[in-house]
């Protein structure tokens, strides 16, 4: 039996995982169901919390997120207990692209910028911080990355893009774009990342673009950032959700305030659960075959395509969805976004 997230559309996988399927609530899965339900396989997202006490004298034999980032999984208990894990890395990559063009967009017409005299700074250089990268080269910026473990892995760094230390990044910028992997356990850990005296070296009027996950950032050093060099704020993840920071939301130096949508359209959600069915089929022997459609969207980045992607996903009244919010809105907010279509083309090479 498969206890899943009942946001995950898995029935349309049912003849091929030809198991029962049982919904549960994601924000609400209790040790007490989980042992009642017997499961042997658990298909969640980001909302599911996993950890050693909940998965002790379970007959779970996997786990799966369709999600790109796995930090609310203690992947470390699962090996222990020998409980088979997947993501889905790379899944959300175009659309959170899209949320950070859309961002620059909007601080360029607030500041009249102009792309080719700019540099900007991209923490987090796996698949969604390289095409960022590979975006921002295209729109004539100059690119500095900084990666602390992939650099010392001696990962090959896009053409153009240059390692610098994140002290460097952040004094050196006009635009700042987080895109790391949340971790804790790490040599290079993510949580607490960005602190106050990051914020201080940020230029006047200056972007900074949060699309990765809550916690890495010290909220009140960006407000106060926001205060005393005019710093801009395009910010779709929080430390505390579904709680946002309705005063960092509310700032009117903040350009972007979304509940968590910046990789979350239909297409994207497809290709995370694609991902971890396959990943499933493959531990079960089974055969799989992937429901996602190839599809060609816009290949250039250019006016039209920023056009195209905010009459999709980004009006204005959505780029500021959390703007003036109160109450237990933020799953809301996440269904309104859930269907979005989306425009660009994948830009990572092969």
């Amino acid at each position: 039996m498969i206890l899943y997230d009942s946001h995950i559309p898995l029935t349309n996988y049912a003849h091929q995982l030809d198991e029962e399927l049982v919904p549960f609530d994601g924000r609400n899965l209790t040790k007490k169901s989980l042992l009642a339900s017997g499961a042997r396989a658990l298909f969640i997202r980001s909302v599911t919390k996993i950890d050693q006490s909940l998965i002790a004298g379970t007959q779970l034999r996997f786990i799966g997120t369709c999600t790109a980032g796995y930090e609310h999984v203690d992947v470390q208990s699962l090996r222990n207990k020998g409980i088979a894990f997947a993501h889905a890395p790379g899944s959300n990559a175009m659309p959170v692209v899209e949320y950070v063009l859309t961002a620059l967009h909007e601080w360029k017409k607030k500041t009249n910028a102009r792309f080719p005299e700019l540099t900007i700074g991209i923490i987090g250089m796996g698949q969604i911080g390289t095409r960022v990268a590979m975006m921002c080269r295209a729109l004539g910026m100059r690119v500095l990355a900084s990666d602390p473990p992939l650099e010392s892995y001696g990962k090959n760094i896009t053409e153009g893009v240059e390692w610098v230390s994140l002290q460097t990044l952040f004094a050196h910028s006009d635009c700042i774009s987080v895109h790391a992997a949340m971790n804790t356990h790490d040599l290079f850990p993510t949580k607490n990342l960005i602190k106050e005296h990051h914020c201080s070296l940020m230029k006047s009027s200056s972007l900074f673009i949060h699309a990765a996950r809550g916690g890495m950032v010290d909220e009140d050093a960006l407000l106060k950032a926001m205060n005393t060099v005019n710093l801009h704020v395009a910010i779709d993840v929080w430390k505390h959700e579904p709680s946002w920071n309705r005063v960092l939301a509310d700032h009117p130096a903040t350009i972007m305030a979304t509940p968590h949508i910046a990789g979350y359209t239909e297409a994207a959600r497809k290709r995370g659960i694609d991902m971890i069915v396959h990943a499933y089929c493959d531990l079960m022997d089974r055969q799989f075959t992937s429901q996602c459609m190839s599809t060609e969207g816009i290949l250039c980045i250019d006016s039209n395509a920023v056009n195209v992607i905010k009459e999709r996903r980004f009006s204005e009244h959505r780029i500021l969805w959390l703007q003036g919010k109160e109450g237990n809105v933020f799953d809301e907010g996440r269904k309104e976004f859930m269907h979005d279509s989306e425009t660009l083309s994948d830009i990572m090479p092969m």
